[in-house]
């Protein structure tokens, strides 16, 4: 399929209080994910992977939100750490795109009873163990 017949999906996380012991691996599983994801959908960038790591707050914004999770047909949310950036762009793709969401975290992670309770018809939340499990559940959740 060319990549412009795919369906965009935005992979959202937390990154800037991400715990430095915690940064390698967790961005290494983020690069897997959108490797094997890229298979079946065009997924797009955002700025704290490939923008410079002293963007301007509005470059952000305007990268992150108004070309992306705006644009997006989907949105992958793997809430691990806590993030207000991540919860904003939740609230966007859910409440005003409409959008379908996928929210996931590790089994071991502490995620918010308003993430958790978000009970909207786009939006599913899922706790997962591996890598895999992301994968399996993202293409069963947002291919349908």
């Amino acid at each position: 399929m060319a990549n412009n017949l795919k369906r965009k999906l935005y992979i959202g996380c937390a990154l800037t209080k991400l715990p430095l012991d915690q940064k390698d691996n967790f961005l290494k599983m983020i690069t897997q994910i959108r490797k094997e994801l890229g298979e079946h959908f065009e997924v797009m960038e955002f700025l704290g992977i490939t923008g410079p790591s002293t963007a301007m707050p509005k470059m952000v914004y305007d990268h992150d939100i108004k070309n992306s999770v705006m644009k997006a047909d989907y949105l992958l949310a793997i809430c691990d750490h806590a993030s207000l950036g991540l919860g904003y762009e939740i609230a966007t793709a859910v409440e005003k795109m409409g959008i379908p969401v996928l929210a996931v975290a590790h089994k071991d992670s502490t995620v918010s009873n308003l993430i958790r309770g978000i009970d909207h018809k786009n939006f599913q939340f899922y706790y997962y163990n591996s890598v895999e499990d992301i994968i399996k559940k993202t293409l069963e959740v947002l291919t349908k």
